[in-house]
């Protein structure tokens, strides 16, 4: 398979070393897949190129068997071990995975204990109680299952907003279609999406897609399709509004287009209304009756924040990162490795802290075309303190705090243990502010109203997470953290530099919040973006 990225092959080692433990299998055999899967992520060439050219085997900690699984992944996509595996586990396991807090040994246990395939029958286990009986359950992990089940039932059949516009990129490349502009919610830039929609120009009957029905020239995939799907085909002079149409919502293009008017292009749809022109981002809160201030573009960008190097989880080192970022047109860039506390991401002692504060002043030092500044994602205990004492923290240009820990934690608990960190005068943002991971985790119980109060309070910025798995800050709450004054940093929290691509997505997550460029402190130079932050 061309062009298989390390990220992809890492991927595979990865579900190797998950299902080896499903099914109790040598926890050394899966653990040197795990290492594997690190490993392939920092390697600074492609994995498939040197496969390709019979040189992998040059890297060291790649044996026979690697070799082997990655020539296999890069003719096929896939591998002997990893089919050999699902092969031999029920079809629902993976849909167990997915329940927070389940890892491969439990998933073992439920699976070998209670005979339980799917996530149908692990519900009925945890309700009937069976589940609390088994080894190193009980009732409270019981009832978190049942709570975990719940979360994938409601967002079951969503997407993404990246995965969703990759999906209809694809789809519209597949089609062969002319024109096509990605609508609906995607467009709009909500987090979660349920329905792929394209507009292009052509004949509806030109296209052939299997599954899906055609009516009044528009495709859709059956009811209960996941995710759905909805294209629209139109000749040119109805371009523009089946684009405002499919863009929605349906209240906004109800209210606009019951006033007279022409509809040659989006902006004439409004004008001609006697309205403001509303972008696809803001049509979900936004009438047209007023003028709208210019939302945020990538563009604006100055400062690259929220980075992970090779020093604690990243696959680059400092240079590498840097060298990234200034090729983006990036002016500065905020490394920001992992603190002590997170082990499991190679996090920093303090020793190595001081190292790597030395690195980037030499970097800085020769003078380059774009300039580090120091921080350190500083992990919040479950008490609020920090993962480093205050001389340490002093010594950062700017301090980055974030909860990695202790999810469990009941809300008054961690709102008060979050309150905690954001009043500490070292920490100048607080990272991915409820920890949710779409699509795979909620929020943990905080109540964000009183963090950006304090925030507010503390003169506290309050991140936007560009992952596509977080955008957290959530755009609902842009507006209050904006008539608060709090600065909200867009950062993509990158750990290679295609995560730092990632900002794309925060920013449109940005615009559906109403954030301008004044909001984000990162569209300042280094010198305005630190003042801004109060560093």
């Amino acid at each position: 398979m061309a062009g298989l990225t390390n990220k992809e092959i890492a991927r595979v080692f990865r579900q190797i070393e998950t299902l080896l433990g499903v099914l109790g299998e040598d926890a050394r055999r899966a653990m040197t897949y795990g290492r594997t899967a690190r490993l392939i992520e920092t390697l600074a060439d492609s994995a498939a190129d040197l496969a390709a050219a019979g040189k992998l085997s040059e890297v060291r900690g790649i044996g026979p068997a690697t070799q082997t699984a990655v020539a296999q992944m890069v003719d096929t996509g896939t591998c002997t071990v990893l089919d050999e595996l699902v092969e031999r586990v029920p079809p629902g396991v993976p849909d167990i995975l997915r329940v927070p807090g389940l890892g491969p040994k439990k998933v073992h246990a439920v699976v070998n204990d209670l005979g339980v395939s799917s996530l149908e029958e692990l519900q009925a286990a945890a309700v009937d109680g069976r589940l609390a009986k088994v080894k190193g359950f009980g009732a409270k992990t019981a009832l978190k299952v049942l709570e975990g089940i719940a979360f994938i039932n409601e967002t079951r059949g969503l997407l993404r907003t990246a995965d969703a516009h990759r999906a209809a990129t694809t789809l519209a490349s597949e089609l062969g279609l002319r024109d096509a502009t990605i609508a609906g919610s995607i467009r709009r830039g909500v987090p979660l999406v349920e329905t792929i929609a394209l507009v292009a120009v052509g004949d509806p009957s030109s296209i052939a897609l299997e599954g899906a029905e055609l009516a009044d020239g528009v495709w859709t995939a059956p009811r209960g399709a996941h995710p759905a799907l909805r294209i629209r085909l139109v000749e040119r002079p109805a371009y523009a509004r089946a684009l405002f149409e499919e863009t929605g919502p349906a209240e906004h293009v109800e209210a606009v287009l019951a006033r007279d008017g022409r509809d040659s292009s989006e902006e004439e749809i409004y004008t001609s209304r006697g309205l403001f022109f509303v972008p696809p981002e803001r049509r979900h809160a936004c009438d047209g009756t007023t003028e709208q201030q210019r939302l945020i573009t990538r563009a604006d960008l100055k400062g690259m924040v929220h980075t992970h190097t090779t020093w604690s989880d990243g696959t680059l080192d400092i240079e590498g990162m840097a060298e990234a970022a200034h090729a983006r047109g990036y002016e500065y860039l905020v490394i920001s490795d992992h603190s002590r506390a997170a082990a499991y991401a190679g996090g920093l002692t303090i020793d190595r802290l001081k190292a790597q504060a030395e690195a980037v002043a030499a970097f800085n030092a020769q003078g380059r075309d774009i300039r580090l500044l120091h921080s350190n994602e500083v992990d919040i205990l479950p008490d609020g303190t920090l993962d480093y004492p205050d001389d340490v923290l002093a010594a950062f240009d700017l301090g980055i705090a974030s909860v990695h820990s202790s999810f469990g934690q009941d809300e008054e608990t961690m709102t008060e243990r979050i309150i905690r960190a954001v009043r500490n005068p070292h920490v100048h943002i607080l990272g991915h502010c409820t920890g949710r991971l779409l699509g795979r985790r909620g929020p943990y119980a905080v109540d964000v109203e009183r963090i950006l109060q304090a925030a507010a309070d503390a003169g506290t910025c309050v991140e936007l997470n560009a992952s596509p798995w977080r955008l957290d800050l959530d755009p609902a709450w842009h507006a209050r953290a904006v008539e608060l004054g709090i600065g909200v940093p867009i950062d993509p929290d990158a750990h290679s530099a295609e995560g730092m691509d990632d900002n794309e997505w925060g920013v449109l997550a940005a615009r559906h919040g109403g954030l301008t460029a004044a909001d984000v402190p990162n569209t300042q130079d280094a010198d305005g973006f630190l003042k801004a932050i109060g560093a």
